[in-house]
This record gives structure tokens, C-alpha cells and sequence, in this order.
């Protein structure tokens, strides 16, 4: 029950808010069985009223009736068996890797079920050869081979030499699960101009080309292959269903433009992520690093500080923020481990930490939100330690300095990332996929155990958001909460049972806390006053479900912006872009 002091205030709000409104608009009134604010102030209501966009009302039945009297409004019974929820925020998805990766064939460890994409799972080296070969037999003479989804602690080695086994003459190019590696074979090597630089991070003979090997050499050819209109607009118009399906009413990429802003842009500016009728909105997290491939960090910040008001109705430029990289990929086992691995090979560098303070001292003086990719322990230390240096040089309080991923930390990082106010958005979904394989391989069993440790990040009160990074995870917010929940494994087993969090935590993570991450918690993340009518609409509360189930409630669909959007079943058609 709401107190008289805050039923007071909400009606002064209400007041505020539609005082200004045409009192000829209709107010719809959507009640339901139970709606999860997100609100601390109130946290649970069975109606909510909407005007246009907006919220203007919160409460049960009789006091959105009464707050609303003065309009027209209809009261909207769809939702009286459901669960409302605020519109679930997916804070790091890329559309260049759903535009790039969906069309390929996915050969991966563990099975996909997706809108329009299914995939069996594979954990052997013959099965995915067999797989492979087979798929290459079934293509047609002049296509190419394009495969996401290797591992090679599941796949086991394969080489440029293995790849010309296949097929010499057909280019063929396997992305790796981590999509931070590719390998190829003879043929696409010639037809794409591939070249040995001497970068530590290709291995020519191999055909391996991983972390600034593919990002900064082998990304300059392959993109325009890739990236033929149909082909990447067809992939965006399928990565909407997916999207979707998963509730998610709001999408930050996790670095956006690489080192062609304009290009990409124009792409997403043609693509379905541009039309009314999407159900979602999207913001751009500009790529401080790639766009600084031919530019000072210096000339990048004009750049990004010239392309702030570029946006649309649906697409937006996060104000004042970038994204930059410190180590390499967890799915790769290149983060940078403070004790090293127990195999003996080494992480690896996306921007060395001297490199990471150059560009951080130029966005942090500038007062930008910061966006670190980050999942060693060791890459933490030195991220930390440059933000200890950068506020001894220019304090800052609301600094919002976050880290991504955060595939391993230590216990005692999370305290002192609380005291130096930095962030965590973090892949509970490495521990599902990869903590087992990495106890016997890499890391040893007690590090392994230790993966993605959020217990100790909610016990420092540093607000927590989780992320897909698609195609890194399922774009599925119920999935990656699910995982943070039980921390169970692919394989069925609880890893790391003193890291589990709380419902209530891991439902803040997908929703208020993700957009408090991205600045918008003043728009989004709860069912509050004021706030965009956002919601996801559930089958059942995630709060009151076994929670080794949550994953698996189903969603009726979305509100956005106070249209509703039911899912419907995927179709594709043809040129359907």
C-alpha cells in the first residue's frame, strides 16, 4: 500500500505532467495480475496509466481512475493474467556482429535456438569437421564459406592446411565463438588480398588472424565482402525478431563505427532499426579506439563531440560517452590473467595500458562517461590504477567509469571499484558456456569458479548491469539473469555457489541499473511517473517461479513508447531488409 505522503506526491506529479496535455487525449489503462516497478517507492502495482509515451499514473485500479478523471480513458484488461515489468534493457549488442554473424552457418559448442536460426550443438573435433565438410558439399560452386561458432577447447585444433583440405579451391573463412579470431584457407587469403605484416597477433602460416590481427588488418578487406546491402540489411531486419523475442525494449551497441563511423551509420540509418515500427530504440556508444585508427584520440574526440546530433527518431548517440579496450576476449582465453595461465600461453592486448591512459586522460578530461572492455583480472588492475591517476589529475565525482564483460576479477577489485565509483556490466553467461572447459584448461578449477564473481560487486553497491554482447550470449535479459541466479553450467553443475545474487538484483540488472549504466535512468529502467511507457509483458513473476526457471517464463511481448507489440512468429521473405 502506498503511504498518504507518497499517494500525495504521485498525484502532484500526475498534475505536473498533464497539465500541459490535451485533455482530449486518451488515457489507456493497463492492468495486470501483478507490475514490478523497478521502483523502490512503489514497488508492485496492478495499473498503470499511459499518455501517448508517457506514464502518468501508477498505482491499483481506483487511483489511476481517480489521478486520470479529467481525461478520456479506457481501461485495457489484455494484460489481467500477465506480469508487467518495465522494458528490459539490453546495454551491449553490436548490429555489425548480428549483421556479419546471422547469415553464416553457426557450427558452436552448445545449441542455438533463435527466431529464424536453429543450430545443434557440437563438442568434438570429428563432429565439427564432419559438420563443416558437409556444409561446404552443400553449397553452391562460387559461394564462399562463412562459419561462426569454433572453439577450439570444445572443436579442437584446425589450421589454414586443414581448411585447404576442405575445399582449396573455396574460400572459406571460420569466425571463432569469441568473434575477436578468424582462421581461413589458401583460397580467401588470395582472393582477399590477406597479408603477413609481421603483427604478433596473425600467424600467417596458420591462416590465424586474432585481436588487432583481425580488427585493425583483415577487417579492412573482409568488411566490404560482408557487407553487401542485402546481405547486412537482411541480417539487421532478422536481428529485430531476436531482439524482440527477448522483450528488450532498449539496445546500446558496445561500440559502434569502428573506423568507418559514417558507413555504419548509414546502414543502420536504412536498416529496420530506423522504422517506426520497431519496438525498440537504439543508441550508439561510438568506438573510441577504432575510430582512432587514423586519428589522434585528440582529433577522435572533435569527431565524436561533431556527430552528437546526427541522431533520429529511433536512433540516438549516447551524449558524452565512449567505448575503448583493454585486453583480449574471454572467449578466446586472451584476457589478461595476473597470475598467467596454467598452460603457459599468454593474454593478450587490444590497447596496451599505456595506450588505454593515453586515451583515457582525453575523454576523462573532457568529462565523458567512459566504456572499458575489460575481463582479466590483470586488465582490471591496470584500468583501476589509471583511474587513480586520472582522478589525483582531475577529480571527478559522477564519473560512471564502467567496466564491460568482467570475466574474472579478484574479491578485493569490487571494493575498490566501488571506491573509485566505477561500474560493472558484466557476461554472467561465460559461466553457463565456459567455466567447466576452463577449470580443466587455462584457468585451473578454483579460477574458474571465480568467473564473472558479482556477489561481491552487489555487496560494494556498485550498480550492476548485464549484457548479451550478441551473438557473445542469446539477446535473452530472463537467460543472462537465470545465469547470474544459479550459476549454473552447460553441463549441469553450480559453479561458484558464493557468487550467486538475488532475483530482485539480477532483475535491477536488466532494467533500472542497465539504465543508470547508459545515463537514461531519468527515462527508462522503471514503471515510474513520468518515464517512457516501456514494458515487457511476462507470463508469470520472475519473483515468485522457481528460479531455476526463470530462463524459461515466457514473453507475451512488449509496450513501447505505449504501443503494444506482441511477439508473432518469424517469417522471413524475400529481400525482406
Amino acid at each position: 500500500m502506498l503511504s498518504m505522503q507518497n499517494k500525495l506526491i504521485t498525484l502532484l506529479s500526475i498534475l505536473f505532467l498533464i497539465s500541459g496535455c490535451d485533455s482530449s487525449s486518451t488515457v489507456t489503462i493497463y492492468t495486470a495480475k501483478s507490475i514490478i516497478t523497478m521502483d523502490a517507492d512503489q514497488p508492485r502495482s496492478t495499473a498503470v496509466a499511459v499518455l501517448k509515451d508517457k506514464i502518468i499514473a501508477v498505482g491499483n485500479l481506483q487511483q489511476v481512475q481517480t489521478a486520470t478523471q479529467e481525461y478520456n480513458s479506457k481501461v485495457d484488461r489484455s494484460f489481467s493474467d500477465k506480469i508487467i515489468m518495465p522494458g528490459f534493457i539490453e546495454p551491449h549488442l553490436h548490429p555489425s556482429i548480428a549483421g556479419l554473424l546471422l547469415p553464416m552457418e553457426f557450427i558452436t559448442p552448445h545449441d542455438w535456438n533463435l527466431p529464424g536460426k536453429t543450430a545443434k550443438g557440437v563438442k568434438t573435433h570429428a563432429d565439427y569437421i564432419q559438420r563443416l565438410t558437409k556444409h561446404e558439399a552443400n553449397l553452391n560452386q562460387d559461394d564462399w564459406l562463412w562459419s561462426w561458432g569454433y572453439h577450439d577447447l570444445f572443436h579442437g585444433e584446425i589450421s589454414r592446411e586443414l581448411l585447404d583440405s576442405i575445399s582449396s579451391t573455396r574460400p572459406i573463412i571460420i569466425w571463432h565463438r569469441s568473434f575477436h579470431e578468424i582462421y581461413v584457407n589458401t583460397a580467401a587469403i588470395e582472393e582477399l588480398g590477406l597479408e603477413d605484416s609481421g603483427n604478433p597477433q596473425i600467424d600467417f602460416e596458420k591462416g590465424h588472424f586474432f585481436e588487432n590481427g583481425l580488427f585493425l588488418e583483415a577487417m579492412d578487406k573482409i568488411g566490404p565482402v560482408l557487407l553487401s546491402p542485402l546481405r547486412y540489411l537482411g541480417a539487421l531486419k532478422h536481428a529485430t525478431k531476436i531482439i524482440h523475442a527477448g522483450g528488450i525494449t532498449t539496445v546500446s551497441d558496445g561500440a559502434f563505427g569502428g573506423a568507418d563511423f559514417d558507413k555504419e551509420f548509414t546502414a543502420i540509418k536504412f536498416s529496420a532499426w530506423n522504422r517506426d515500427s520497431t519496438p525498440f530504440r537504439f543508441n550508439i556508444l561510438p568506438d573510441g579506439k577504432g575510430l582512432a585508427k587514423n586519428r589522434s584520440h585528440a582529433e577522435t574526440l572533435e569527431f565524436i563531440n561533431s556527430v552528437q546530433d546526427r541522431g533520429t527518431n529511433k536512433v540516438t548517440i549516447l551524449p558524452k560517452q565512449v567505448k575503448l579496450f583493454g585486453d583480449g576476449a574471454a572467449y578466446s582465453q586472451l584476457m589478461q590473467m595476473s597470475e598467467g595461465y596454467i598452460d603457459d600461453h599468454h593474454g593478450e592486448w587490444l590497447m596496451t595500458p599505456d595506450q588505454l591512459e593515453e586515451a583515457v586522460r582525453v575523454y576523462w578530461q573532457a568529462d565523458y562517461q567512459i566504456h572499458i572492455h575489460i575481463n582479466g583480472d590483470l586488465g582490471l588492475d591496470k584500468t583501476l590504477d589509471i583511474v587513480k591517476k586520472m582522478q589525483q589529475e582531475y577529480p571527478r565525482q559522477d564519473h560512471r567509469l564502467t567496466i564491460h564483460h568482467f570475466a574474472y576479477a579478484r574479491p578485493e577489485q569490487a571494493q575498490l571499484m566501488a571506491d573509485l565509483g566505477v561500474l560493472v556490466q558484466a557476461n554472467p553467461y561465460y559461466v553457463w558456456a565456459l567455466a567447466n572447459k576452463y577449470s580443466q584448461y587455462g584457468l585451473g578449477a578454483e579460477r574458474a569458479a571465480n568467473m564473472v564473481p558479482l556477489k561481491s560487486v552487489v555487496d560494494a553497491n556498485i550498480p550492476l548491469a548485464f549484457h548479451s554482447d550478441f551473438t557473445m550470449a542469446p539477446a535473452q535479459p530472463l537467460l543472462l539473469a537465470w545465469a547470474a541466479i544459479t550459476r549454473l553450467t552447460a553441463e549441469g553443475n553450480v559453479m561458484g555457489e558464493q557468487h550467486k545474487i538475488s532475483v530482485h538484483e539480477a532483475m535491477e540488472a536488466i532494467t533500472i541499473d542497465a539504465a543508470f549504466q547508459m545515463q537514461m535512468e531519468d527515462r527508462i529502467g522503471s514503471i515510474k511517473v513520468g518515464k517512457q511507457a516501456d514494458f515487457t509483458i511476462l507470463e508469470d513473476d520472475p519473483y515468485k517461479v522457481d528460479a531455476i526457471t526463470i530462463k524459461d517464463i515466457k514473453i507475451w511481448g512488449t509496450v513501447f513508447e505505449g504501443t503494444k507489440a506482441p511477439i508473432e512468429p518469424y517469417h522471413k521473405g524475400f529481400l525482406d531488409i
